[in-house]
């Protein structure tokens, strides 16, 4: 190496300059060797600890399977004796095959068998004596109820004697009157096979049942004082379902010592079995291989240290030259010339400080220039930059005045429509009194869709943009599918007549049925596309064909509409589902329409789930698919008039629209309830505070104080039997519905008001529970239940039925007086039993309670209290037949004719008549 002879002689302390070198390459090569390491032995932890946890897992699982296994087979065991052929009369048989399912299960220490009412038929027991036909009522019992609700019961963990662990379990068997079998399990199982689980030399294992109690340890004395591990957090997380971790979770066992735990849940009874290991035993082979790791570490460090002291001192040279360099070149000594001979990236180096040198000087004359140039060219972008900012600021603050107003005005104007359709509405609905003859029921039922399709036009003002931004929302219900196909050919019909086209409908007789969808939007399909084909068709006809076909979970329907129209070409298949597409320019011209239409078809027709596709041949005609899937509905509505509500309520109708509290208040009535009117918001808060209601009818748009405003007051009033309050409004918006839930309105029913929404809304209670379908005290016959099981069975057989009931009843009531007599308490209980079994079967609820009371009481009463009872009762079944018959007799004489009590099956049609 050379230095020029100008160069300044002063340099740093070779020393300090290699100290640096040999630090910073003894730190790189530490870092390099300890991340390596520590990366090795943090994979090498992560995966023995992951193992370790894999094979206590593998453990608990085995254990948990082993436990849902013994479980299942006795729940096997008890659907086997569930599933054996009823016999009432062989009650001992049903005993005996008990008895052989103890012989065959140890673990199962009691056997019940409960009928579909909750009553116990056997019981057979290892500890108590046996009981055949005690009658015993079980049926708020939780075994009971819970194998109802869901088919199978399993009870909590319960220790007989404070020694042994119990659980009751319940199984639902099949058939229309199935059986419950209640079986007590003695858990013994789980502690023997607890304590035969090794974990490692000091491991062990226990189980947790639902509520956190443990119910199996190898040490017994945990579990026999039922020690409660529901507040661990690790016990906590497993019951909520929380997966445990791959690499298992240290903690303090009961012992308070550190182990590495993992559990696995028991499927059927979510139960969790427990796997622990001590830290110390399952770390062991981690803390060895860290040490090997350790010693590696510092044997290569040492190496790493002297090859640092080797290159450091080769570079300390080189190193000082091109410092002192840079420190006069940054004191402005452009002039310098570096000359470092070393034959590699140093020698570089320093002709690269001379390079740069050299650009330094050059370039420091125009230096000046650029930098203003640049200021100016950021100073005019900031400028360009904050112009476009508020430009997008302005655009942004119109286009956000421009939706509210949009929003305004749909608002106002399906308001101010919907309003007296509202009156329109409820007057076709009134009409339909249950006295039209079957032409007026179709005339009124063709104008009432006639006013629901010019509803659905209001509708429409708000529907593409609904659909554009992605709001709108399906609102199913059931309804019958063959008449809202009907009703949409009846109201197509007219126009395709008009130009003298035939217009055929052939429906399939399986759309005779009551199916689950919105029939609001597919009635807005198929007004679509007939109304396309009617529109595009100068001549021919047009035939619309429909059928339902059922799938696995569903039913699927398939409409097809087809024309002799003018075609559309293949290239334009597709594109006419677009927005404002169709198939060429002359058609505007030529028919008119915007080219909406069938683009909201297919988003209508795929937001329900289906679709619409076409075929075609210009000149030829169209034919255009439509495939929904629809669900099965869960009830069949009557036809006719109104049904009956479960109880007359008294409902306040606020609205400030006269016409609109005529209708409303002619609704209430026709519904069997009382109407009170209000004619705006301050009013009905004032009646409100002074009276009594039920349910609040509230509109929403009116003067002064409006709907919301109103609701809120009422709430404010702190009433003791607060009402109901329903909005009646035509904004059914996000927006409307999310102001209305903020002051305390949950259920909206839309204007136009239909019957069938204002009664669904009215007897939709969620205070009002099934007990209002309960009999009131001392009825004698169950109407509701006698009449479904005529139509279950039919009238004859229920008349063939009263015969038998009142000659055996006879017979039975005559040995309770003789059993009376005679002090046979237990002919009593057994007779009053089949009468009151023979009585429940037609209805018949005050016999069946006398004769339940005297089975019951049979073993306690008196002598003198057994005779009263049998003379009482000989009483009450005479009563009780004579009203079973003259019920019968009222309903044979009002009964229709039989040819208008069943409705013919009726052929598709195939020449555009109804169906």
């Amino acid at each position: 190496m050379n230095e020029p002879a100008d160069q300044d002689t002063s340099r740093a302390p070779p020393s300090r300059l290699f100290r640096k070198y040999l630090y910073s390459f003894v730190a790189l090569a530490f870092a390099a060797l300890a991340v390596n390491t520590s990366l090795e032995v943090w994979f090498s932890y992560r995966e023995q600890k992951q193992l370790l946890a894999a094979t206590q897992r593998e453990q608990a699982a085995s254990a948990a399977i082993q436990i849902g296994q013994f479980i299942g087979q006795i729940e096997s065991q008890l659907r086997w004796l569930s599933r054996l052929p009823p016999d009432l009369s062989a009650q001992e048989d049903e005993r005996l095959n008990a008895i052989r399912l103890l012989r065959l299960s140890p673990a199962i220490a009691e056997i019940a068998s409960l009928d579909a009412r909750g009553r116990e038929q056997v019981r057979v027991s290892r500890r108590l004596a046996d009981k055949v036909g005690s009658q015993a009522d079980l049926a708020a019992s939780p075994a009971f109820l819970g194998a109802r609700a869901s088919g199978i019961y399993y009870g909590p963990i319960y220790f007989f004697g404070d020694t042994e662990p119990f659980m009751t379990l319940a199984v639902l068997g099949g058939g229309n009157d199935p059986q419950v079998m209640v079986a007590e399990v003695n858990l013994r199982f789980i502690w023997d096979l607890v304590a035969r689980i090794k974990v490692g030399s000091t491991g062990k294992a226990y189980v947790v049942d639902r509520k956190g109690q443990l119910i199996a340890h190898p040490d017994l004395w945990p579990a026999l004082r039922h020690t409660d591990l529901s507040g661990s957090p690790d016990v906590q997380a497993a019951l909520a379902g929380v997966p445990p971790a791959a690499g298992g979770l240290v903690r303090d066992d009961l012992s308070q010592r550190r182990v590495l735990s993992t559990y696995a849940t028991v499927p059927p009874l979510g139960w969790l079995v427990f796997v622990e290991l001590p830290v110390s035993e399952a770390y062991a082979p981690i803390y060895a291989s860290i040490g090997r790791s350790t010693f590696l570490l510092v044997a290569m460090l040492a190496c790493a240290v002297l090859a640092a002291f080797l290159l450091s001192r080769r570079m300390t040279v080189p190193i000082q030259v091109l410092t002192q360099g840079a420190k006069r070149i940054g004191s402005g000594d452009l002039s310098l010339r570096l000359a470092i001979k070393t034959n590699d990236e140093l020698e570089a180096l320093g002709d690269q400080f001379n390079v740069m040198a050299a650009h330094l000087r050059d370039s420091y004359a125009t230096l000046e220039r650029k930098v203003a140039e640049r200021t100016a060219e950021l100073e005019k972008a900031r400028d360009h930059a904050l112009a476009e900012h508020d430009a997008a600021e302005r655009a942004r603050s119109a286009a956000v005045q421009a939706n509210e107003t949009k929003s305004r005005f749909l608002a106002v104007v399906s308001h101010e429509l919907r309003t007296p359709l509202n009156g329109v509405m409820g007057v076709l609905q009134l009409l339909d009194d249950g006295s039209l003859n079957e032409a007026q029921r179709r005339h009124l039922a063709t104008a009432a869709g006639s006013g629901e399709t010019l509803i659905a036009l209001v509708d429409a003002i708000l529907e593409y943009a609904r659909l554009e931004a992605s709001t709108e929302a399906l609102e199913t219900r059931d309804f019958r599918l063959d008449q809202l196909i009907q009703t949409a050919a009846d109201l197509m019909r007219p126009q395709a007549v008009a130009k003298g086209l035939a217009f055929d409908l052939s429906c399939d007789a399986s759309l005779n049925a009551h199916v689950h969808g919105d029939p609001v939007r597919l009635n807005r399909v198929l007004l679509n596309l007939i109304g396309n084909a009617v529109k595009f068709t100068s001549k021919g006809s047009i035939t619309l064909k429909a059928a339902l076909e059922p799938q696995q979970d569903s039913l699927l329907l398939r409409v097809s509409v087809a024309d002799t129209g003018i075609g559309i070409a293949s290239n334009m298949h597709e594109r006419v589902f677009e927005d404002f597409v169709q198939a060429d320019d002359s058609i505007a011209r030529r028919f008119g329409g915007t080219g909406l239409g069938l683009a909201i078809a297919r988003r209508l027709t795929r937001l329900m789930g289906g679709d619409v596709t076409m075929e075609s041949t210009p000149g030829s005609g169209s034919v255009f698919h439509l495939a929904v899937p629809l669900g099965l509905a869960e009830k069949v509505a009557s036809q006719g008039a109104p049904r009956a509500p479960s109880r007359a309520l008294r409902v306040l109708l606020v609205d400030d629209d006269p016409v609109n509290c005529e209708i409303g208040e002619a609704m209430l009535s026709r519904l069997g309830h009382q109407a009170v009117i209000a004619t705006d918001g301050a009013s009905a808060v004032e009646q409100a505070r002074n009276a009594v209601f039920d349910v609040i009818l509230m509109d929403l748009h009116m003067p002064d104080m409006d709907g919301v405003e109103a609701a809120a007051r009422i709430g404010q009033l702190r009433l003791q039997q607060a009402p109901r309050i329903i909005a009646v409004t035509a904004d059914v918006s996000r927006s409307a519905r999310e102001r209305l839930a903020g002051a305390g309105i949950s259920k909206i029913v839309g204007k136009p008001i239909l019957i069938k929404d204002l009664r669904d809304a009215l007897e939709d209670d969620p205070q009002e529970g099934s007990e209002t379908a309960r009999l009131a005290a001392g009825t004698l016959i169950d109407e509701r239940f006698l009449s479904d099981q005529k139509e279950l069975l039919g009238a004859q057989q229920i008349a063939k039925l009263c015969e038998l009931l009142e000659a055996t009843s006879e017979t039975l009531v005559a040995d309770m007086i003789k059993a009376a007599a005679a002090d046979d308490r237990v002919q009593l209980a057994k007779c009053a039993h089949r009468l009151g079994s023979a009585a429940s079967a037609l209805g018949l609820v005050g016999l069946f309670e006398a004769c339940n009371a005297i089975e019951l009481a049979a073993a306690s009463m008196s002598i003198a209290e057994c005779r009263t009872a049998a003379r009482e009762l000989d009483t009450l079944r005479q009563a009780s037949l004579h009203a079973l018959a003259g019920l019968i007799r009222s309903e044979e004489k009002h009964a229709p004719a039989p040819e208008s009590r069943r409705t013919k099956k009726r052929p598709a049609n195939r020449g555009g008549q109804d169906f």
